[in-house]
Order: C-alpha cells, then structure tokens, then sequence
C-alpha cells in the first residue's frame, strides 16, 4: 500500500471505528480478497470488544497490499458510506456526481407496491420460520452503492444569529465538527417473531445520503440485539465522533407498540426483545451524557405508536403499504425506578431535545416496500429542498404538511423537551471557528 493511502486511513481512523458496522466491512472485504476465510475468525471474536476488533481491521487493511486500499474504498461505497470514501479518496467519483454509476433496475417486485403489515401479520404462516442467529441475507435490500437521486439545496448564509426581537436564541452549528446521524434501523427479526420490514433499507440509504450531503457524519447499526444497542448507547460517552458534535440527529426505524395508559412506545430489536423508546432517550439525558447538555439532540422514531388506522371516509390505499407494528396490545407501563439524583438538584435532566414522532400515539405508520416509509420519504425531500434556510422545527411543520397533501391518511407529531433555540442545519457551508471581538 502506498503511503498516501496508508496516511489517509490514518487520518481518518477514527471515524473508520466509530461510523461502520464491523459484520458489514468484514464480509465486504473478504468478498474483495483483502482477507483470507482464516483471517477473517480473529474478527468474529466476541470476546474482544466490538470497536477493538474494527480497529484491528483497519490497522491490517494497511498491511494486505497495493489493492487494499481500493479495495476498502469500494466496500465503503457499496455500503453507503460515501462520507467515508469520499474522505479516504479525494479522487472518488462521490465528489463529482449524484448520479449512480452502474443504475440497476430494483429488485423490488413490482406487483402490489403497497402491503398492510397489519393485515400480513394475521394471515397464518405456511410453515415454521427458523431459528436465525443473524440476519438473512434480504432480496429487498436496496443496492447501497446506487445514491439517491434528489439534489440538497446549500446555504448561502448563516441563519444562527440570536433573534433579538422574538427573544429566541439560535443553536451555534458553525463549529468544525457540524453533525452526527446515528441511524439503528431493524428490518430482520430472529425466530420468525416479526415479518420483514421491506422497504426499510431504502429509508436508510437516503437518511445516508442526505446527511452525508449537509455535512454530517454518518453512523449505522443495523439489525442490532437489544444487548448491542444498548452497548452502543452506554458507550456515547467514550465517542468523540458523538461528545464533540455540534448537534446530533438519531432515527430508529422498527416495528413499535403502544403501551396502554401510556405515550411510551416500545420498539423491537433483532433478537425480538423490545425497549421502550424513554430508556432509549435516557442515555442522552444531561446526566448520562453531560458532554452533550447545551448541544440540540433531535430524534426520528419511525415506528407504529399502536394499532389504530388513521382514515375517515375515504378507503385505505390498495397498493403494497406496510404498517411499523402490528393489533399487539402490550402491558401498562411498569413502574420506573426513580432516576439518579442530579449532580445539581437546579439542573434539568433533559433539555435541548427534540423528538419526531412519524405517527400520533395510538396509530399505525406506514411503509412502502419499494420506495420506503412514508414519513421518511417526505422528511428527506423537505430537509433537502428547504434546511437551507428554515430551522428544524419550520422543517418538520413542513414534513405533516405534505405528509398529509400526499397521504392523506398519517399525522406526524414533535416533542420539545427543552429545545428552545432554533436549530439550522446550514447544508454546504463550511463549518467556521466564532470570530473573536
């Protein structure tokens, strides 16, 4: 390998670590030759920590010959990880078009481009799944390397200025470090215990893009167990990619539940266990995360709230929709225990929070096998033509209005909880330290 291209891995070992998914790299890589069947066992040791074995792998990409490097920016491409290799290789095709290279038509069955979830569910299984350990591999995954076509309009301007006549502050995004997405996104249950979730994927691989577009860096966790996501939550304290963001956006994307006398909800992890979406948003709280107290945390949840179908009189479309949950009828909340006791009894445990909800509590949200959920699809297409100029919560007005002109039958609905600023993204400028004086 060389130098330049080492130095380049180098330079960006640490987003390496922390943005990819190790199953993913690995098997690309071994698919592409970098690595031996043999060599790939020493990254299939779960007695070693996850990150721990990432590094080891990129420290021995280095060292496995003149194509490696190649080879990794590939892979990282395919993957949807074109923040990364464009980084690692300022030659990249990713720098110049938005177009895919080689477009292949999708391989999404065209017939009934609109499936209930709610009803598949109730229909019988005609034959027992099998235990899975792992995610399957999936027919309806989107081809990752094929970039979304929409443009993502760029500021001109900065809009952070404090608005002295309403009196309401403004988030500062200049900083060299703009933004994080962390995006867990469920789409395969082991045991059989829920249906694929089809059209998922394709949510995923254009959050990636727009987010990589506005500057942000990109994480994803895909298919996780309950047990990985929540090592990946208790370890964003020790995340430098995370503590020094200059705000953070985080989607998660599954099936999901209402709780009876309750606005909790609870969605499903791979391993078919549930977490609860509070003790999901605990982990940004300021006393688990101080590093991030002051900085705007904005949440996605992309999950049915209950079982409810939202319509009056008009019917329910005929086409392939999916719903994110299914007439499952869970438990009242347990009782919580009482949290920590704050480190200053004056301080707020959460502030600087926003959460987006695709649905209102107690209703289903809808997904289309082929193009994706409907409330990711919209999110995407306002985010890019309008966060240019509107702050985050413009945007999201923005979102239920055309959520509804175009669907009629969804209400998205947002939560503050202590998010008093307003939050522009800026897409395209570049991040500037504050000038002194």
């Amino acid at each position: 390998m060389e130098d330049v291209h080492r130095d380049a891995i180098q330079s960006n070992y640490v987003s390496l670590v922390e943005q990819t998914d190790l199953d993913l790299m690995v098997s690309a890589l071994y698919e592409k030759g970098v690595f031996t069947e043999q060599m790939i066992e020493r990254y299939k040791d779960t007695q070693k920590d996850v990150r721990q074995r990432k590094r080891q792998l990129y420290l021995d990409v280095m060292t496995r010959g003149p194509h490696a490097f190649q080879n990794l920016v590939d892979a990282l491409t395919e993957a949807g990880y074109w923040n990364l290799a464009r980084d690692l290789d300022p030659n990249s095709h990713l720098h110049t078009t938005q177009e895919p290279r080689n477009p292949r038509p999708s391989r999404i069955p065209e017939e009934k481009p609109y499936i209930s979830l709610s009803v598949d569910k109730k229909k019988p299984k005609a034959e027992k799944k099998k235990v899975r350990t792992k995610p399957p591999e999936n027919e309806y995954l989107p081809d990752a390397s094929e970039i979304p076509r929409f443009d993502v309009k760029k500021s001109t301007r900065y809009y952070d200025d404090d608005d002295e006549a309403s009196g309401i502050k403004a988030y500062r995004t200049r900083d060299r470090r703009r933004g994080v997405l962390m995006i867990f996104n469920y789409t395969e249950f082991a045991n059989g215990v829920e249906e694929p979730r089809r059209g998922a994927d394709v949510d995923c691989v254009k959050l990636k893009y727009l987010f990589d577009e506005m500057g942000f860096k990109v994480s994803s966790y895909p298919n996780y167990t309950k047990k990985a996501t929540v090592s990946v939550l208790e370890s964003l304290k020790t995340n430098e990619v995370v503590v020094e963001a200059g705000c953070v956006f985080v989607v998660v994307s599954s099936h999901g539940y209402g709780r009876a006398n309750s606005f909790d909800n609870d969605f499903r992890c791979f391993d078919g266990t549930l977490m609860s979406t509070k003790d999901f948003l605990q982990y940004f709280n300021n006393i688990n995360l101080p590093q991030l107290e002051g900085v705007p945390k904005v949440f996605i949840f992309q999950i049915c709230r209950g079982s409810e179908v939202e319509w009056n009189v008009m019917e329910m479309p005929r086409l392939s929709t999916a719903s994110d949950g299914s007439p499952y009828r869970s438990e009242p909340a347990p009782p919580r225990p009482a949290p920590p006791t704050p480190r200053d009894k004056r301080a707020r445990v959460y502030s600087d929070i926003l959460i987006a909800h695709s649905t209102v509590p107690g209703y289903v949200s809808y997904r289309d096998s082929k193009d994706g959920s409907w409330y990711i699809q919209v999110v995407c297409e306002v985010f890019a033509r309008h966060a240019h100029e509107r702050d985050v919560v413009e945007l999201f007005t923005l979102v239920d209005q055309q959520l509804e002109d175009r669907f009629r039958i969804q209400t998205s609905c947002i939560e503050r909880w202590g998010f008093n600023k307003r939050l522009y993204l800026h897409p395209g400028l570049r991040p500037q330290p504050d000038r002194q004086g």
